[in-house]
């Protein structure tokens, strides 16, 4: 029954990828002073970080002028589209006292890139109330680049140990996802 629920839930989320990179363009422009849109556009809206992104959003897209700060916040809505909607509307519930099973390796990832695969589920009274496959195939011809798959919902904030929170929903497959090897090759 999880997996049809989170089948059935492909449609809103890709109907509001849709609606969140048409209106990416416009949101910069509701931006508050602390940084954050407001709570009636929290659903385009990235809860763990401020519409400016993260350390490395900031490198990709450097700049503090007017027009560099539309385009980092642009960039930023496009690429973390409808975050608050996947976590407040699609995402689950779940609790310091779920379990959560875990399968795979525990290195797998994409930056640095490792392949293989993880599968979780998050279980309370002995059923499963949210599951995540998430994988990564390295190309061994192009090395930059990897298969990455994310599935389910998004398990990652905890190891094993479940915390109360609202994980998001996801639905991720990217084949030419880009792992920047350059950066995790060691120089000699």
């Amino acid at each position: 029954m999880i997996y049809a629920k989170w089948a059935a839930l492909i449609v809103p989320s890709f109907f509001m990828a849709v609606v969140g990179r048409l209106l990416a363009p416009f949101l910069p422009f509701f931006v508050q002073d602390d940084g954050y849109l407001p709570s009636w556009l929290s659903w385009f809206q990235t809860p763990d970080n401020p519409c400016d992104g993260d350390a490395g959003h900031w490198e990709r897209h450097p700049g503090t002028d007017a027009w560099s700060t539309y385009k980092r916040r642009v960039a930023w809505f496009w690429r973390n589209v409808c975050y608050g909607f996947d976590i407040d509307i699609l995402g689950v519930e779940v609790r310091s006292t779920d379990e959560l099973v875990f399968e795979g390796d525990r290195d797998v990832g994409a930056k640095p890139p490792r392949s293989g695969w993880q599968w979780k589920q998050v279980k309370r009274d002995g059923k499963t109330i949210a599951w995540q496959l998430y994988g990564v195939v390295q190309y061994r011809l192009w090395p930059q680049r990897c298969l990455r798959v994310n599935l389910g919902w998004k398990c990652f904030d905890f190891d094993d140990a479940v915390s109360d929170q609202t994980i998001q929903w996801t639905a991720m497959v990217n084949p030419f996802f880009g792992t920047n090897v350059d950066n995790f090759v060691e120089k000699e």
